[in-house]
């Protein structure tokens, strides 16, 4: 078990650090081109036509990454006040059965994220204006959801370890 978990710990370090610089990139990269598609529109009346594609595509990157990254950092919205209601091994029960909902959840999108990417249509897809494959963008879906389980396992190990450690 205790391999496992490392193993869990590892995986998600390494794709934390992969998701922070891919989010880093491409807001970066977003902000940058919308200026230049607003400078290029409105002041040289030259438009950019694949700006607004472009600018769309990061922001659907930057959704699941970020998404990602929310989980792992515990940002996601949680209602508290019930948790908090809860001491002790009621507590850990509570917040395992949340992170098990959260996980099944994440196996379904992970599932059809899957069958979406897989897809004979979504592999033949390309963008409009610049023909980016598709494929590349559907591919996120299982990806970021498949780290997120990861993570969640990781949590639900280590909240039922706390409390045999507790107990002991």
């Amino acid at each position: 078990m205790k391999i496992f978990v490392n193993f869990l710990k590892n995986f998600n370090d390494i794709f934390t650090k992969i998701a922070k610089g891919t989010v880093v990139i491409c807001i970066s990269s977003q902000a940058l081109l919308i200026f230049i598609t607003v400078i290029f529109r409105y002041f040289l009346n030259n438009p950019i036509t694949w700006g607004d594609e472009v600018s769309v595509l990061l922001l659907v990157v930057i959704t699941f990454f970020g998404c990602y990254l929310a989980t792992r950092k515990n940002k996601l919205a949680r209602i508290e006040l019930f948790i908090n209601r809860f001491k002790g091994n009621k507590r850990t029960i509570i917040y395992v059965i949340s992170e098990m909902i959260a996980l099944i959840m994440m196996l379904f999108v992970l599932y059809f994220g899957y069958k979406l990417f897989i897809s004979p249509t979504s592999l033949k897809q390309r963008t409009p204006g610049l023909f980016i494959p598709l494929w590349i963008f559907y591919l996120m879906i299982p990806t970021t959801f498949f780290a997120s389980i990861t993570h969640t396992l990781e949590k639900i190990i280590s909240y039922i370890n706390k409390e045999r450690k507790i107990q002991c």
